[in-house]
């Protein structure tokens, strides 16, 4: 895996900031973690290691000695490199500066007056998250490639794999041995660090970082059942990426270990949390690859969650597909190919409309819904897309509404005709000559009968925003 950090000589390569390297020249690859504007004269305290400082000597000492001192600092501080801006403060960068970064290897660059300091930033930013993203999306391509290979060849295919993708060393010990069961990658000074790390290992996992690189160890484990310990060496400092692919590789072989049954137990708590990441609309298709294009939502209501997704197992495990399930606020949710029905499930069911993954986020708002009016109907399942035109009037909590409404709104025209008459006019969205026609009646006698309607209400029935209120109002009855 790569580096985290921009290498300098990606920096100096950006024309358009024309960026002059005058001392470290044989250090360009070193990374730079971020980029910073600091004019103070002894910015040591505020560094974390590996920025790009730029300054523009505002505040740098003048004695020769003290400005020797100043780049000394900075290198002891652990930064990637020195940007000096010029045409401010100074006309050029002072000898001095650049002799003692050339004596340390500390690159240092002119930064010409017209190019801003924001502008240097921007680009490491800016490539800096780039490079998050290529870390994500290799991450993902190798959970894929160590799922495949898990397939193939078991444990020591993913200790393969791992190292393949890292491009380390990759050890997997068993419960008690001193000896690795699997290995891939290892060099020679690997065992020694190994064999340190391994002589006090926390209950879970260990991280160490060095100058001759990191490693990881993480235990493998399944509930109190310790199977393993895999450890991963890098000769430079551990990505995110390579800690996710890690506990992947962990819980892959985790699976392989157990049980059949209890490894479908364990994928299926997998399956938990990638359920509620789509659910939650924070894992794409990127995350998720072996997602179907199509789902559907499932909400059971009035029924154990525990019993809805034993169910839901036993239907998709016959189809040989993963659980994507979760309960939220205690009912069972269930993810389903568009294709799958669970017929086996009990309680009152909502299903939602088939939808792509970035679409579950409202399609768990849709099944949620269904069940509501599977409830209040009391049948086993009500499809959303059934309930097109009656959904605010299908649960108790939004017609208790509608009630209230239609008392407040329409209590003047109660025992006359005149209710039927502003129906049909609003369902033909206020269209006389139509309204006129349904109801068979002349169309001065329909106009007669709205006059009166306007009256008794107080409204202007030519306004779309008055006719859909009592639209709404009429749908209580």
């Amino acid at each position: 895996m790569a580096e985290t950090g921009v290498p300098v000589r990606w920096l100096v390569e950006r024309r358009e900031l024309g960026l002059t390297v005058l001392a470290g020249k044989d250090a360009l690859d070193r990374r730079i973690t971020w980029a910073h504007s600091i004019e103070l004269a002894d910015p040591q305290r505020w560094l974390d290691g590996g920025e790009l400082l730029l300054t523009t000597g505002l505040r740098l000492p003048r004695p020769a000695g003290d400005r020797r001192a100043y780049v000394e600092r900075l290198d002891a501080a652990g930064i990637g490199a020195l940007g000096f801006g010029v045409g401010l403060t100074f006309r050029r960068v002072p000898d001095v500066l650049v002799d003692t970064a050339e004596r340390l290897g500390l690159p240092l660059v002119e930064v010409p007056l017209p190019t801003p300091f924001v502008a240097v930033t921007r680009a490491v930013s800016q490539r800096l998250a780039e490079l998050e993203y290529e870390g994500v999306t290799r991450a993902a391509r190798g959970q894929l490639d160590m799922t495949r290979a898990a397939l193939r060849g078991g444990p020591s295919a993913v200790v393969r794999q791992l190292a393949t993708i890292t491009g380390g060393g990759v050890a997997l010990f068993g419960p008690g041995g001193d000896e690795p069961v699997a290995a891939h990658g290892l060099r020679g000074d690997h065992a020694a660090r190994i064999t340190e790390v391994r002589a006090a290992p926390p209950a879970d996992g260990t991280a160490s970082v060095g100058p001759d690189g990191s490693l990881l160890g993480q235990v493998v484990r399944v509930g109190r059942r310790v199977h393993g310990w895999l450890v991963l060496v890098t000769e430079t400092a551990t990505t995110p990426a390579d800690r996710l692919l890690l506990g992947h590789a962990v819980s892959l072989i985790a699976l392989d270990r157990e049980q059949p049954r209890r490894a479908r137990d364990e994928l299926n708590r997998l399956g938990t949390t990638l359920c509620d990441l789509l659910l939650d609309g924070t894992a794409g298709r990127t995350l998720a690859p072996s997602v179907p294009e199509e789902l559907a939502v499932v909400v059971v209501f009035d029924a154990d969650p525990r019993r809805v997704l034993a169910a839901a197992d036993r239907v998709l495990a016959e189809r040989g597909l993963p659980v994507l399930a979760t309960v939220r606020d205690g009912h069972a949710v269930v993810l389903v190919p568009s294709e799958v029905d669970l017929d086996e499930v009990a309680g009152h069911v909502g299903r939602s409309a088939a939808c792509p993954v970035a679409g579950l986020p409202a399609a768990l708002r849709q099944a949620v819904t269904a069940a509501r009016v599977a409830r209040a109907r009391d049948v086993p399942l009500v499809r959303f897309t059934s309930l097109a035109g009656h959904v605010l009037s299908a649960t108790p909590e939004t017609r208790a509404v509608l009630a209230d409404l239609a008392a407040a709104r329409l209590r003047p025209l109660a025992g006359t005709d005149l209710v039927d008459t502003l129906r049909a006019f609003l369902e033909h969205n206020g269209h006389a000559e139509a309204t006129s026609t349904a109801l068979g009646v002349h169309r001065h006698t329909l106009r007669a009968r709205l006059d009166r309607i306007r009256a008794l209400l107080d409204v202007d029935l030519d306004d779309a925003h008055v006719r859909a209120e009592l639209l709404l109002a009429l749908s209580a009855g």
